[in-house]
C-alpha cells in the first residue's frame, strides 16, 4: 500500500512538471472542439509590419463647414522600420460646394455668412500600431491594425473674412497654414498585400475671424477618410 501511494505522487509530479514546462510550440489536441473548427493563437502575426512600404488611396468627407459641402481624396505611402512605428506622407485635395444652409442664411440674413474652407493639405506623421487583432465573423477571419499618428505640413485653405457680412460682395483669398495634426485609423487586412483603411485627420491652426480679425484663435477641421492600400 505504502509503495503504491508512493508510485502516485512520482507520476503525478511527472505530469504536473511536464504541464508546466509547456511552451508557445507545443501542440494542443482540443478534443472538446468540433473536428470541423480551427484554432487560432492571436500572437502568431500573420501579416507583419516592420521594414515594409504601403500606399493607399481614399475618399475623404469633411463636415467642419455649415455652409459648405466638402469631400474630396487622399493619397498617402509610409515606411514602417518598427513593426510598431512607421513614417507616412499624406496628401489630402479638397472639392467645396454652397449647400443648402448658405442659402437659406443668405435670404433670411441678406448678407453673405462668414466662410472658410480646406483647398489641400501636405503632411508628415509618425505612426504608432499597438494593437494588432483578429475579427472572427461567419467562420472567416479578418486581421487588422489599429493605429495613431502625430503630424505637421502645410494646409491651404481659402475664406471671405474680408468681405463676410457685406451684402454685394463675396471674394474668396487664400491662406496658409501650418497645423498640428492628429489621426487615428483601422487598417484591415484582405492578404499580404492588399488593405482597407479607416482614417479619422484632426487638423488644427491657429486663424482670424469677422469679430476680431486683428487677433487669431485656435480652430480645426475633421476629416474621414475610407481608403484602399497595397502593401509591399
Amino acid at each position: 500500500m505504502y509503495k503504491l501511494k508512493v508510485l502516485t505522487l512520482i507520476f503525478t509530479s511527472i505530469i504536473t512538471s511536464q504541464t508546466l514546462l509547456a511552451g508557445e510550440k507545443d501542440l494542443y489536441d482540443f478534443l472538446w472542439l468540433d473536428p470541423d473548427k480551427s484554432v487560432y493563437v492571436l500572437q502568431n502575426k500573420l501579416y507583419p509590419k516592420e521594414r515594409s512600404f504601403y500606399a493607399e488611396i481614399g475618399y475623404l468627407s469633411n463636415t467642419t463647414s455649415t455652409f459648405q459641402d466638402t469631400n474630396g481624396a487622399q493619397f498617402k505611402f509610409g515606411y514602417y522600420f518598427h513593426e510598431e512605428w512607421a513614417l507616412e506622407f499624406s496628401h489630402l485635395q479638397y472639392n467645396n460646394s454652397d449647400n443648402t444652409t448658405k442659402e437659406s442664411s443668405e435670404i433670411v440674413s441678406g448678407t453673405v455668412p462668414f466662410i472658410r474652407r480646406p483647398l489641400s493639405s501636405t503632411s508628415m506623421f509618425a505612426i504608432w500600431s499597438p494593437f494588432y487583432g483578429k475579427i472572427n465573423t461567419f467562420n472567416q477571419i479578418y486581421y487588422f491594425d489599429w493605429y495613431f499618428g502625430v503630424g505637421i505640413g502645410s494646409l491651404t485653405m481659402e475664406s471671405n473674412l474680408d468681405t463676410a457680412e457685406l451684402e454685394d460682395e463675396d471674394r474668396f483669398e487664400t491662406e496658409t497654414y501650418t497645423p498640428i495634426q492628429f489621426k487615428t485609423g483601422l487598417k484591415f487586412h484582405i492578404n499580404k498585400n492588399f488593405h482597407m483603411s479607416i482614417d479619422f485627420v484632426n487638423s488644427n491652426f491657429e486663424s482670424a475671424t469677422p469679430k476680431d480679425p486683428d487677433s487669431k484663435s485656435w480652430d480645426n477641421i475633421n476629416d474621414l477618410i475610407f481608403n484602399v492600400g497595397v502593401s509591399f
